[in-house]
């Protein structure tokens, strides 16, 4: 009865089961990042028994016979069962052999040298305020050292990114410089950072599957290698710089940059004021071409195309004009993308369009679930890494939000396109038209902006720590403006920029652009526009992503399920404990939660991303610790039950006098003292250059409970002590 069931249920999904193939691929990749160890030979042969089993299930519910409904249910079952078994097993697999055919981490050196290289990267770093640049970003591929210690040395098969602060007399030598060209400059390197606290932001892992060795500083300027053999960047790569500095040189500023970024995904000129406008306005998705600008390009090049080929009575005769500007606007959306940069958003978008398409051209369904669940399986096999990536997830929620949605609403969509034509008869037929398609599309934008809001909002919270209330009021203004007013101008732009006329629609894309900005500036600056949030888990953001996803694949009532995950995923962020004390590597900070706020006790962070990722992890609760009490160098921190934390600073005494241990669970010197307490837990320069960060949780009468950043990243590929301790290689002598 209870397999009936079950088999009824899921016939009752019809082809909607196939949507759930890069759901099962996604838990399989997350399975293996979610390791504390690498696999062992056992546990990957067993993800090949998982896939192999998976197959022959699937293959033999496919050739059986159902006679009976007993047949039948078990046929259901196996394919099913088939299907989740080979998905998730080849998702493990597949993440696996990405991890393993990444280049192996070098070594760095110590000391500051003198670089030699390919100019891969080179963008402007602008302020906080337009026209403060503070430097540039610099990428060098096949990077040599210059160095008695790395003589005969092979160029690295990563990439190393600098940081160079520009100053007086050195603008001119950094914009003489072309992408492709061999450079020289001297830097300071580093290997990638590990998270400032345990569960944020893991910077190995994103160096490790991004191709990059290390970052670091410019000590000089990078200047060309004359003489040496010259590497021309690709075509993309020449016409996006050319088009960024076209686009400069009519519209200087931040007017500029937004144009910049529209047009060919130019996004350094930026400044931070014009960034933190745009993401506390819920508007940043207009800085990232995604579907929406392709959408934009595709439909105009369509409409164009269609008009320019209905003027002619012979082509719309004999030549199926409808077709041929269908494939037309795909190409022109190729070409964009492809000047753009082949971001994920926008090779997302051009995939589902692509999808669309050929769905018109067979007569289908333009927009669906399975086109969408096509690409996803696609982008998962190819790089599997993409599943943990923010654009990734961000793309997919609100696509798929989409979609649902206007499934869930289409009877509505259809009452409002074909309201009565006997209403309003005062206002004559040509009114009522006018009011209906007014209706319409402003029913549509709010919509789409509701949807696909409401759909990244929680991983906008989760990744950017923040909560935008006012974005449906910014996108109902600024999308429309971006559609009919901003693009079409940017395009116009790009098709006479050959011959030297696009000075007049640039300055008309300019002049939407600053009122965009202008919007973004008075919803950012409204009162409650950005309430900061305290950090997601990684387990509530796949708890929300798998309540998304089965609100809106599954059929019936199980989506109350759906809806059930997604509410228990935003209440777990404020209900999960926080610790009250934090160990920072990176600068030997100590932070303690108070009543509602941190507050750092020791060292500095070294920049305001490491305080806002501090202030992020001890969450904003309103009990905090308690108020430290320091005397003598030596502060207490009181616990809920009468537990006490005892630190000293890098300049601590060695020796306390009148210090009762009694009550002591943990001791922390952020110095090289002699321990105070030597029968309680200690915590120091050591455990930090070993373990990495510190968190610290009240256990209560229990005591406390401690968590590095090694526990929490486990000992992985990008974690290796070979890789991330880099050591001089100095020469043997001539004994050895």
């Amino acid at each position: 009865m209870v397999i009936h069931r079950v088999a009824s249920g899921l016939a009752g999904q019809g082809s909607r089961l196939t949507c759930w193939l890069p759901v099962g691929v996604a838990l399989g990749i997350v399975g293996y990042f979610a390791l504390p160890v690498e696999p062992s030979w056992p546990v990957c042969l067993s993800a090949a028994f998982m896939t192999g089993l998976g197959l022959v299930l699937l293959v033999w519910s496919r050739r059986m016979e159902a006679v009976t409904a007993w047949a039948a249910d078990w046929q259901s079952l196996g394919c099913c069962l088939g299907s989740g078994l080979l998905t998730v097993g080849m998702g493990f697999l597949l993440a696996y052999g990405q991890a393993l055919r990444q280049s192996p981490m070098p070594l760095l050196p110590l000391e500051s040298v003198w670089m030699e290289g390919r100019l891969a990267v080179l963008e402007p770093v602008e302020g906080q305020h337009e026209g403060q640049r503070t430097g540039w970003h610099v990428g060098v591929d096949g990077a040599v050292f210059d160095s008695p210690w790395w003589v005969g040395m092979a160029p690295l098969r990563r990439r190393v990114t600098v940081a160079f602060r520009s100053g007086r007399g050195q603008e001119g030598i950094l914009d003489s410089l072309v992408v492709g060209q061999s450079v020289r400059l001297r830097v300071l390197l580093r290997s990638p950072s590990a998270p400032v606290w345990p569960g944020g932001y893991d910077g190995q892992r994103a160096a490790w599957f991004d191709g990059r060795a290390g970052m670091g500083m410019a000590l000089s300027p990078p200047r060309p290698l004359h003489g040496e053999a010259q590497h021309p960047a690709g075509w993309s790569v020449r016409l996006r710089q050319g088009v960024a500095r076209t686009v400069g040189e009519a519209l200087p500023g931040q007017e500029g940059a937004v144009a910049s970024a529209v047009l060919c995904g130019e996004t350094g000129h930026l400044s931070a004021e014009t960034r933190q406008n745009y993401a506390a306005s819920g508007l940043a998705h207009l800085l990232a071409v995604a579907g929406l600008h392709l959408g934009f390009v595709m439909g105009m090049a369509f409409t164009v195309a269609r008009r320019l080929m209905s003027l002619s009575q012979r082509l719309s005769a004999h030549h199926p004009c409808r077709e041929v500007a269908l494939l037309f606007s795909l190409c022109v959306g190729a070409g964009y993308v492809g000047l753009t940069g082949l971001h994920v958003p926008g090779l997302r978008a051009l995939g589902l369009a692509g999808l669309g398409v050929l769905a018109l051209l067979l007569g289908r369904r333009a927009v669906s679930m399975r086109g969408l669940a096509l690409i996803c399986l696609a982008l998962e096999t190819v790089s599997p890494v993409l599943v943990l990536d923010v654009s990734f997830q961000m793309s997919f929620a609100a696509v798929m939000a989409l979609i649902a949605g206007y499934e869930a609403l289409r009877d509505v969509l259809s009452r409002l396109a074909g309201l009565d034509e006997g209403a309003g008869e005062f206002h004559g037929r040509h009114g009522r038209s006018v009011w209906r398609r007014g209706g319409r599309l402003l029913a549509s934008l709010t919509m789409t902006s509701l949807l696909a809001g409401l759909a990244t909002l929680p991983l906008s919270m989760a990744y950017f720590g923040a909560f935008q209330p006012w974005f449906v009021v910014a996108n109902l203004l600024a999308v429309p403006l971006m559609g009919v007013w901003v693009m079409p101008a940017g395009m116009v732009a790009l098709l006479l920029m050959p011959v030297g006329l696009s000075s007049m629609p640039l300055h008309v894309m300019g002049w939407g652009i600053r009122l965009i900005g202008w919007l973004a500036a008075r919803v950012a600056a409204a009162p409650l526009a950005s309430w900061p949030v305290p950090s997601f888990p990684a387990w509530v953001v796949g708890l929300y992503m798998l309540g998304l996803t089965v609100l809106c694949l599954w059929r019936g009532r199980g989506r109350l399920v759906g809806a059930g995950l997604i509410l228990a995923s935003l209440a777990a962020v404020w209900l999960i404990e926080r610790p009250v004390m934090l160990l920072v590597e990176q600068g030997h900070v100590l932070a303690v939660r108070q009543v509602g706020a941190m507050r750092v006790m020791e060292g500095r962070p070294g920049h305001g991303l490491a305080r806002q990722e501090m202030q992020r992890a001890l969450g904003r609760e309103t009990q905090g610790a308690g108020v430290p009490l320091c005397g003598a160098g030596v502060c207490q921190l009181r616990l809920r039950a009468g537990k006490v934390i005892l630190w000293r600073g890098e300049a601590g005494p060695d020796e306390v006098e009148d210090l009762s241990c009694r009550d002591v669970v943990l001791e922390v010197r952020m110095g090289t003292q002699h321990p105070l307490c030597p029968a309680v837990r200690q915590l120091g320069p050591v455990d930090l250059r070993r373990e990495g960060s510190w968190a610290i949780y009240d256990e209560g009468r229990n005591g406390v409970r401690l968590l590095s950043d090694r526990m929490v990243q486990g000992t992985r590929l990008w974690t290796g002590d070979e890789g991330y301790r880099s050591v001089v290689p100095f020469p043997l002598a001539r004994e050895e």
